[in-house]
Formats: C-alpha cells, sequence, structure tokens
C-alpha cells in the first residue's frame, strides 16, 4: 500500500457502517472533516462529526453542491433522497468510526512507532526526533500538534509504504480518552515526557492522569522516560512488563544516568553515564524544559542504537520550534504568513490553507525552501507540490534550495534559488506590495533573515491575537443557538482592538453570515481587503453614503433625515430594493426609531423602490435586569409585527448581543450580535484570544532615597532591583495604573508597576523576580488578567481592550 486508498465498501467493513447510495466501490483517497478544506471532491469522503459546539451534517448539502459524492454520517433519519447521486456510510458515532478507519490503516505498516505523551514537550520532542532521524530514515509524523481525538487519526492515515519510522503524539484531557488514541497509533516504542498539572481539572489527582496517560504504553516493547517524576516511576515499576530505558539526574543505576548538565553561555554541556561509560553532548539551549526535551531525545536515539558521533551532530541541528502561524503586517501593504520552521508536506497543506483563508483578494505568493520531510523522492515530490500549490491558486512561487534549482523549468510562475542568500540578493527585484506571502522553509534555510525583511518593523510590545481562541469563542456560541439562527459579529473598533481584516478573514471563513463595523471607512477598508460577506455600518455619515453604496455596504437606519438622504443617493445611482437596517430604540435611549414613528417609518419605506428592509433590530441595555430586557423584547417583537403586517418582504430580526445569547436564548429571532464574547470576555468556558506582551529593556540597582520616575512620585525604602519596560500610556496603558496600582507578569511572578507610566515606557520592581534584560513580561494573557486590570481602572474589559494603540502591532497566531 502506497498511501490511504481504499473503497467505501472496505471503509464501511472497518467501522461496521450501513451502506446507502449508488457505488458501494467508489475509489476514497482522502478523509475530511472540515467542510471548508474540500478542494478537489473526487476520491474524498467526508465524515460529519457531531461535537459539543458543531455538526459536521449542516455542511452536506453545500459540500453535494460542489460535487462531493461520499459521506460517512452518524444521523439514522438523514434525508438520504436530497442527494440522489450520494454514497452514505451510516453509524452510530461518527468520530469512533473515524478512529476506526484509522486503526485498521495501522496495521498494514510494521514499522518501528513511537508514541508520545506527557504533559508537556510531546510536540518538541516529536519534531526534534523527526529532525535527527530524517537524515537516514523516511519519517512520518504528525502535522504540529496533532494529538487529540481527531488529530490522532487525521496524522495516522497519512501513513505510507516510504514509511520506516513513525512518531505520533497523544494528548488528553479527561478519563477514558487514551485507549482510543492507543488503538489507533499501536506503538511499539513508547516516551513519556513528563507529568504536570496541565489539563488536570478532570483528574481526581496526579497518579490519576499518569494511569490515563500510561495506557497509551500497554503494549509497547521499549518504554523511554525519566525516573525522577516519581509518579510516573512508581507505575512503571508496577505495571509495564517491556523494557524500560529510563533516564535519570539521582540513580545512577539508571538506564542513563545524568551525572552534570553544565549552562554556559550558549549552550549546555551534558556529561552521562551508560553502561559504564561516560559521554558528552552539548545542546543548543539554557532553558529547563529544553535540556529536558533534550535528553529524551537522546534517550531514544541511544534506544534506536544512533552512533555517538551522530547523535551531537543530530543535537547540533536542534533548535527552538515556533508551534504555530504568524501573521503579521508586511511592507507595501502586505501579509506575512510566518512558518519559517518546517518544511513537510503535511504542514505545507495547513499553511496554505491558512494563506487561503486570509489572502482575500491579495496576491498569494508562497516562498518555500526544499521539503525535507516527505519520504518520497524529488521527482514524484514536484509535480505533487504544483498540484498542491495550484490547488490554493498559488500565484507566485519563489523555491529556496538546490532541489528547488533542479526542478525550476516546471515552474512557469515561479523563481529559484540554490540558498536563502541567493534570494536575498535579489530581493528588491520582486514586487511584493499588496501581497498574502507563506514564508514556509526548513530551519536549516534561516528563513528567519527574509522574515526580517519583509515584515514592518515591529514595535517591542506586540497584541498576540490567537485566531484558534477566536474560531473556539464563535463556535461556543453558535452551539447556544438554532440552526436556523443567523451570526452577525461585531468587528467594530477595530475588533474591540484585535485587529480588523485578519480577523474578519477569519469569521468570513467560519461563515459568519454578517459583519458589523462602526463607520463606512472600515467597511471600505473590509472590502478592499477582499471581505464578501454582507457588512452592517453601524454609524453611517450621510456625507459618504455614495462610498457606501459603492462598497456594498448596508447602513444602521436611525433617523429619517439618514433615510431620505439615503435615499436620494440610490437615486442618483439607480439602485433599487439596497438593504438597510431599521434600528428601534425599545429603552436604550441611543439611537433608533421610538414607538410613535414606526407608522410612518413604514409607509414612507414601503413607497420606496431603492430601499429594502435587511432587518430589523434593538440594543438591549442591560441583560441583567431580567424584568426589563423581557420588556424590551416584548416591545420589539410587537414593533416587528406592526412592520411586517406592513412590508411583505422577509426580514431579519435581532435583539440579543453576547450575553443576551447565553441569558435569553428564547428571545434570538432570526439573528444575534456576537460582540465582545467573540474575543473571550464574559461567560465561563470562553478563551481570551488576546495577550498584551513586550520585553525587558533594562535592569538596574535604585538605593534607598532614590526615586523613580516623572514627578518623583516613588521614592525607595529598601535596595531595589528594578525593570524598564517598553510600553506607556501611548501605547494604552492607562497612567491610573501607575505607583503599584497595576502589575504585569515576569517569569510566573507578578511586577508592580512603580512611579508614573510615561508615554512609552514604565517601570516595574523584580527585586524578588529572577529576570534578565530582554525576559518577556505579560501585560494580560488571560480573561482574569485583563478583569484585574479593568477592576484596578473602576472601568470594563470593553475599555482596557479598545484603548490598545494601533501603534501596537498586532501578530495574529493560528495554532
Amino acid at each position: 500500500m502506497n498511501s490511504f486508498s481504499y473503497t467505501l465498501n472496505q471503509l464501511g467493513l472497518f467501522c461496521k457502517a450501513r451502506f446507502v447510495g449508488v457505488s458501494k466501490l467508489a475509489s476514497i483517497k482522502e478523509l475530511l472533516i472540515d467542510s471548508r478544506k474540500a478542494k478537489n471532491p473526487n476520491q474524498l469522503l467526508f465524515i460529519a462529526i457531531k461535537g459539543i459546539h458543531h455538526n459536521g451534517h449542516v455542511f452536506i448539502e453545500e459540500l453535494y453542491l460542489k460535487g462531493v459524492r461520499n459521506f460517512l454520517i452518524s444521523e439514522a433519519n438523514f434525508d438520504f433522497g436530497a442527494f440522489p447521486k450520494a454514497n452514505f456510510l451510516i453509524v452510530d458515532n461518527s468520530l469512533l468510526a473515524f478512529q476506526q478507519i484509522a486503526q485498521h490503516h495501522r496495521q498494514h505498516f510494521n514499522i518501528p512507532v513511537i508514541g508520545i505523551t506527557g504533559s508537556n514537550g510531546k510536540t518538541i520532542v516529536k519534531e526534534w526526533l523527526s529532525s535527527c532521524l530524517q537524515a537516514t530514515m523516511n519519517v512520518c509524523k504528525s502535522p504540529k500538534s496533532y494529538n487529540s481525538q481527531v488529530g490522532v487519526p487525521l496524522s495516522v492515515i497519512g501513513l505510507n509504504a516510504t514509511a520506516e519510522v513513525a512518531l505520533f503524539e497523544a494528548g488528553i484531557s479527561q478519563q477514558n480518552e487514551m485507549l482510543h488514541l492507543q488503538k489507533i497509533i499501536q506503538p511499539n516504542i513508547g516516551v513519556f515526557t513528563n507529568i504536570g498539572q496541565a489539563h488536570s481539572e478532570n483528574f481526581n489527582s496526579i497518579a490519576a492522569k499518569v494511569k490515563e496517560k500510561f495506557v497509551l504504553f500497554s503494549d509497547v516493547e521499549k518504554l523511554i522516560y525519566c525516573k525522577d517524576y516519581q509518579e510516573i516511576d512508581r507505575l512503571v515499576l508496577s505495571e509495564f512488563k517491556g523494557v524500560v530505558y529510563a533516564w535519570s539526574r539521582q540513580d545512577t543505576k539508571a538506564f542513563i544516568y545524568i551525572k552534570q548538565v553544565l549552562v554556559c553561555a550558549d549552550k549546555t554541556t551534558i556529561t552521562l553515564c551508560n553502561g559504564g561509560v561516560e559521554h558528552v553532548f552539548n545542546v543548543p539551549f539554557k532553558d529547563e524544559a529544553s535540556i529536558e526535551n533534550s535528553l529524551h531525545v537522546i534517550a531514544v536515539l541511544f534506544v534506536l542504537n544512533t552512533p555517538f558521533s551522530t547523535i551531537q551532530q543530530n543535537l547540533n541541528k536542534l533548535r527552538p520550534l515556533a508551534m504555530r502561524l504568524e501573521l503579521k503586517e508586511a511592507k507595501g501593504n502586505s501579509l506575512l504568513i510566518n512558518d519559517a520552521y518546517s518544511s513537510d508536506l503535511d504542514s505545507l497543506k495547513i499553511a496554505l490553507d491558512f494563506l487561503h483563508q486570509q489572502s482575500g483578494n491579495a496576491k498569494k505568493i508562497a516562498i518555500l525552501s526544499d521539503l525535507d520531510e516527505t519520504g518520497i523522492s524529488k521527482k514524484e515530490l514536484f509535480p505533487k507540490l504544483i498540484q498542491l500549490l495550484n490547488r490554493y491558486k498559488v500565484e507566485q512561487v519563489i523555491g529556496v534550495g538546490p532541489h528547488f534549482k533542479d526542478f525550476e523549468s516546471i515552474f512557469p510562475n515561479g523563481s529559484c534559488y540554490a540558498s536563502t542568500d541567493a534570494f536575498i540578493s535579489n530581493l528588491p527585484s520582486f514586487n511584493f506590495n499588496d501581497a498574502a506571502i507563506l514564508l514556509k522553509g526548513a530551519r536549516r534555510f534561516r528563513f528567519e533573515k527574509i522574515g526580517t525583511l519583509l515584515e514592518q518593523k515591529v514595535h517591542e510590545t506586540v497584541l498576540e491575537v490567537n485566531l484558534n481562541a477566536i474560531s473556539d469563542n464563535f463556535h461556543f456560541y453558535k452551539s447556544k443557538l438554532r440552526k436556523e439562527t443567523k451570526v452577525m459579529v461585531m468587528v467594530k473598533a477595530f475588533s474591540y482592538g484585535n485587529g480588523s481584516y485578519e480577523i474578519a478573514h477569519h469569521l468570513e471563513y467560519h461563515n459568519a453570515d454578517y459583519l458589523a463595523v462602526a463607520y463606512v471607512d472600515e467597511g471600505i477598508a473590509l472590502r478592499k481587503k477582499g471581505i464578501r460577506i454582507p457588512v452592517m455600518v453601524l454609524n453611517s455619515d450621510t456625507s459618504q453614503f455614495n462610498q457606501l453604496i459603492k462598497n456594498n455596504l448596508e447602513p444602521e437606519i436611525y433617523s429619517f433625515r439618514q433615510l431620505k438622504v439615503l435615499h436620494q443617493e440610490l437615486l442618483k445611482t439607480g439602485r433599487t430594493a439596497y438593504p438597510i437596517h431599521l434600528k428601534l430604540d425599545t429603552g436604550m435611549r441611543r439611537l433608533g426609531f421610538q414607538m410613535n414613528e414606526i407608522k410612518q417609518v413604514i409607509e414612507w419605506v414601503s413607497a420606496q423602490k431603492e430601499i429594502k428592509i435587511a432587518s430589523v433590530f434593538s440594543h438591549l441595555a442591560s441583560t441583567k435586569d431580567v424584568d426589563f430586557t423581557q420588556q424590551q423584547v416584548q416591545e420589539f417583537d410587537a414593533i416587528c409585527t406592526r412592520i411586517s403586517q406592513t412590508i411583505k418582504t422577509p426580514f431579519l430580526k435581532h435583539i440579543l448581543n453576547s450575553s443576551g445569547i447565553l441569558n435569553f436564548p428564547e428571545a434570538q429571532f432570526d439573528m444575534v450580535r456576537l460582540g465582545i464574547g467573540l474575543y473571550g470576555i464574559g461567560a465561563e468556558g470562553l478563551l481570551n484570544c488576546s495577550a498584551l506582551k513586550t520585553v525587558i529593556s533594562q535592569i538596574k540597582e535604585v538605593f534607598p532615597g532614590e526615586s523613580v520616575g516623572y514627578n518623583r512620585s516613588f521614592y525607595c525604602e529598601t535596595n531595589m532591583r528594578i525593570a524598564i519596560v517598553p510600553i506607556g500610556y501611548a501605547d494604552g496603558l492607562n497612567r491610573a495604573l501607575s505607583n503599584g496600582v497595576g502589575h504585569f507578569y515576569i517569569n510566573g511572578s507578578t511586577a508592580k508597576i512603580i512611579g508614573h507610566i510615561c508615554m512609552d515606557m514604565c517601570m516595574v520592581d523584580v527585586t524578588n523576580i529572577h529576570a534578565q534584560e530582554g525576559d518577556q513580561v505579560i501585560v494580560w494573557s488571560a480573561q482574569r488578567h485583563i478583569n484585574a486590570i479593568a477592576k484596578s481602572l473602576d472601568t470594563i474589559t470593553y475599555e482596557v481592550l479598545t484603548n490598545v494603540s494601533q501603534r501596537v502591532k498586532r501578530v495574529f497566531v493560528k495554532e
């Protein structure tokens, strides 16, 4: 078997599915669980998975219209008649069926399979092992951190006949999950990295979590772990039947005894003993976590009988991993997706999908290095690579490396260079303006040098926005709604300070129905970046109605003056049935038509063919006041009923905001408006999407009697170490946080702000913190951090978020 290739009938037997359709012999070479990634419908099986916040079955109609004909579902009463040309496999649990298919695929391979689990370090150990082994073996591995109930089967179906060793990581967060992953991975070598507090909320004790993770190793022949984690060691000694290869800094009788760890300026020297023989290795790291991960890698290489000289050569190549895609602004009004740390086909597909998602109408450019981790010949690889790039409509390709140079002739829209420096020397000849650029390369090509040249200069203070958290929060709220309820997402005020078109692209990708901005200029900016879904403008300046119409933006209308000016502009253009959103004031006493004006509004609008009511909406004053909210909802419903009696064309009705979605689900009407909740503020279970970070610029000693900062508002009473941090009130750090009111987080400790906050910087107390210049400083990274700042300022989190200056660069990350 060269790759994943089965008939639909075979897959049905694997998961004991019932068949309905036209052809059991349909050829399947790809499994899909995300409907948005269906680029080629032929030989594809879509698995409709039901999750807590999503249901894949709702996308079947959309996929069928795109040409997909094969589906695995778990809804027994599904309307098969609506899809006469389709084939269906019907099971009780589609996720379990997906796992069973991957399990059967795994059984075709008799190669070393290394299963990796632990509280931390799984992905890093896997990636570093891959880096060490790929020089002599074809490696198959989990893409990125695909270690979940869905990620593991996605990884395992990537096994093919060229693989000589496989590396799969497994992560769990609750009881009884690991058995499913063990059956899929079926490892014969195990690595247990460590045990800690991560994902402990669903376990009664650390021992219970160790026991659950240990299920992965129930059938392995060899197990690598650190004996110094007593909970792990205790369980291994009592239950493991295979051969143990443990390393330890304490037990001189361990398989590998760590005799000395010497941290130097630019490396760490490790002296260890194995079988009575002493060995010395250098690793290019100084932090404790990286040293521990390196020791796991060394232990595995010992078990695989790797020559000691080769181990050191491999260790020299290890680098810190960026486990996420970073989206940044680039020069020339472009955006840059930086993934300059790996070069395998699986992660390239992930990166290209993100490029496609974020590019809008910008030209798509891919700067790629030679792919090191493919397991197939270059003659097979490059045609596949071209096919993949065409699939994602990449318009320009720049290849770097000798293999790209050898195959330059088959890239009609590409340029190839033998080295990174050769490309950099030709960089001025390229036009990267108004483009979406993917930068992806193996570590040895040092693509970070290219990234530095392409990026806009970044202020040391950045607001990091996690797009995974935004999509998780979006689907959290979607799960609270009826299937037919639409969602309008508020991206006004620079998306509550988090960014603009980057988030809009992400929401469009996740099938938001509407976006809402505050001003026409914001809407125009989204249109220029290729946003196609409807956009409502909340505060439409009548002088900009011509631009609003030109860009197909839909105004909120709250006054007769607006109506009449808009009507005059529409007459000039000849447009008819132009969508507007009628705003009602049901108690907020802000913008909106009141009850006594409705009759006149309806009569006027119904007489104008140029205007169409797209929606009628109102704004809740306070979801905490249940009686008043219910009164608003009742008044809103009554007005909408009056409007619908006169205006016969259908229109959407919406009144709920983020809080209202959770507290008044009966008032969903046709659409809801999702605001601050999208960004992780409000309800339990939401993921905070932003982290405001900076660095320590300088550390200095201050002595008793000396003052710190403007106006000498702070005097030292004892010897102090203070850190100067490049964030100030011009960045949005409220000056009221001065002199101990506010604090930051440095290396896990709280650092109080001392003295007055300056325009561009401030000072914090690091007397009792192990800190040095260049260390990261976190202003906030969790919902509780932002809430604490808001509480200190006697304000709301909205103000804290939206005050972050636009001079603070936004970096968007996708795990």
